[in-house]
């Protein structure tokens, strides 16, 4: 689960600056172009090469999501990512073209996978996936034709994602929204007509990479609403064995190399929502080893991986300069840069009931970097740990240990303080069940902006909820209250939403849940005495889905929406 608390150290700790050298991404990288920003907004990419020359689709459209006017754009190189031309601009009235995927059929066509998203009043209404062909040349596009899927599986909303040729059969996954296990495996022979072959066992999957290795094993990396997983399978391919990663990721995509490492680009979100676009070095047993994060940031990844002449080729787009643009980078062979893929060992964390914590790594070389603000350590990010720290309440340290020339270690989530306990406020009047509630209308991405917009009305709710909106775009609530803790204990609130939300607890930042973004639940543990805790929760929502729950489980309490009764103002 991502995590993000406000804590007090009893001492001042310095940020320490580590050189940039002390990364060998410099020595690995040799370039990052900006290949393609004709439009307002061009994203989610797929690169394959094709006939000597290397070829990159994406979507063009004034936005995100809810655009009825994206359309797809295939570009080609002939000098290896320094010049590129336009092939094909490929749109059709009504629909919202996007997510493209470029695959090479058996008889060396190139196929583009599109999806195709159809809205009434800015909600989306179906889905339908489509595949157009190039000429032998890779020339020209034939107009896109409606893909179809086997009638045992099909929904209205049916999202097919990057079809993967093998011994002359296109494998895909479709993924159903409305579904928990949501990903279905499908199998065809020409790249239009598709057979169910197996359900993953995944929870709320969607956008997924299949790849083959030598002996027909199939490989999948899944994202899901929380953390990502990687899954193999022997033919016929309806038996799964599965793992989970430590993180959640976006859009991956995945490169098998000749001495079998695999290689996967995605996005990554740490806790701050400052997203990037990484390559990891990834396993079967869900080890998640990050090597390097490219130029990027914002909206951002959905990349496309090939490998040709010992140089890696990254497509993906990014929001980090001015625009949302496409990128281009060349990385050379990784192992030039990395003593060995291994990790070397995580810290071991040792804390007491009084909140001191030590760190300590067997590998004398090696340098310990730690958090305490629920983003993810590593060499340039967090601080150096020199003596033990102290805490004064429930806190999540993440820690890790970098060496020059290695891989970082497995980053190490862990809870100290859990023994001081944050005491409940003392109330000198009496209280009533439920919540205020202020509900306000207008625009914004943040919950920072909220107060800025036009209070529409107040009043008393049960419970956290957005029942009491007016509309379903464009709104915002603050609830604020009192939350009644039936025991002392450990206890671990859930805040899921879309778009953005916040929790604070007793006056401190609790959850952080910010921003723009589809559903997404964010976590933290906490120490409390019984007895009633202030409890704020800010909420704001653009358009699209509308999911707003606060959840909370302990020793005593089984993962639950938080019941009414414990809501007071």
């Amino acid at each position: 689960m991502k995590v993000r608390v406000i804590v007090f150290l009893v001492f001042i700790i310095s940020l320490v600056t580590v050189n940039a050298q002390n990364s060998p991404e410099h020595d690995l990288i040799i370039s990052v172009d900006r290949i393609w920003d004709r439009a307002a907004h061009n994203a989610f990419t797929s690169l394959i090469e094709f006939n000597g020359k290397l070829y990159c689709t994406f979507r063009e459209s004034n936005g995100h999501v809810s655009d009825i006017n994206g359309t797809i754009r295939v570009i080609a190189s002939e000098d290896d990512g320094q010049n590129w031309y336009s092939v094909a601009h490929i749109f059709e009235k009504g629909v919202d073209l996007r997510d493209p995927q470029l695959s090479v059929t058996p008889d060396k066509r190139i196929m583009l996978n599109i999806g195709g998203s159809i809205y009434t009043n800015s909600e989306l209404a179906g889905m339908k996936p489509k595949v157009g062909f190039s000429d032998k040349n890779g020339e020209k596009f034939s107009k896109p034709e409606n893909v179809v899927i086997d009638k045992e599986i099909k929904s209205d909303k049916d999202w097919l994602w990057r079809a993967t040729w093998h011994k002359g059969r296109s494998y895909a996954t479709i993924y159903q929204p409305s579904k928990e296990k949501s990903v279905q495996l499908i199998v065809s022979d020409d790249g239009i007509n598709y057979k169910y072959i197996a359900t993953f066992d995944v929870p709320y999957g969607n956008e997924t990479t299949l790849r083959f290795t030598n002996d027909d094993r199939i490989i999948a990396v899944v994202r899901t609403q929380s953390n990502g997983y990687i899954g193999n399978s022997d033919p016929p391919y309806k038996n799964w064995e599965w793992s989970e990663f430590e993180f959640r990721i976006g859009g991956p995509d995945l490169i098998l190399l000749k001495d079998g490492t695999m290689l996967c680009a995605a996005r990554e979100y740490p806790p701050d929502h400052k997203e990037k676009t990484i390559l990891a070095k990834v396993d079967l047993n869900g080890d998640f080893i990050k090597l390097l994060t490219l130029p990027s940031g914002g909206d951002c990844s959905y990349a496309g991986l090939v490998m040709k002449d010992s140089i890696l080729y990254v497509s993906y787009y990014s929001t980090h300069e001015e625009k949302t643009a496409i990128y281009l980078a060349k990385i050379l062979d990784l192992k030039y840069g990395y003593e060995s893929f291994e990790r070397i060992g995580q810290p071991v964390v040792v804390s007491d009931k009084n909140g001191l914590v030590q760190l300590s790594c067997e590998d004398e070389n090696a340098t310990i970097r730690y958090t305490i603000d629920g983003s993810i350590p590593s060499a340039i990010n967090g601080y150096t740990y020199e003596k033990p720290l102290k805490v004064s309440k429930t806190t999540l340290l993440r820690t890790v240990t970098v060496k020059y020339k290695y891989p970082n270690s497995n980053i190490l989530s862990h809870y100290v303080g859990t023994d001081l306990y944050q005491e409940a406020q003392v109330i000198k009047r009496d209280l009533n069940n439920g919540l205020n509630y202020k509900y306000f209308e207008g625009e914004v991405k943040s919950t920072k902006e909220i107060e800025e917009l036009t209070l529409y009305k107040t009043g008393i709710i049960s419970n956290i909820t957005n029942s009491m909106r007016h509309r379903d775009y464009d709104h915002a609530i603050i609830f604020n209250g009192y939350l009644k803790i039936p025991e002392d204990g450990v206890y671990n609130f859930y805040l899921t939403s879309n778009d953005g939300s916040r929790l604070h607890l007793n006056d401190e930042l609790a959850i952080n849940n910010d921003g723009a973004h589809g559903s997404m639940e964010e976590s933290i543990t906490v120490s409390l005495k019984s007895g009633y805790h202030k409890i704020l929760v800010e909420y704001f929502q653009l358009g699209g889905g509308k999911e707003l729950m606060l959840e909370w489980s302990s020793e005593n309490i089984k993962r639950e929406e938080i019941p009414r009764s414990y809501f007071y103002h």
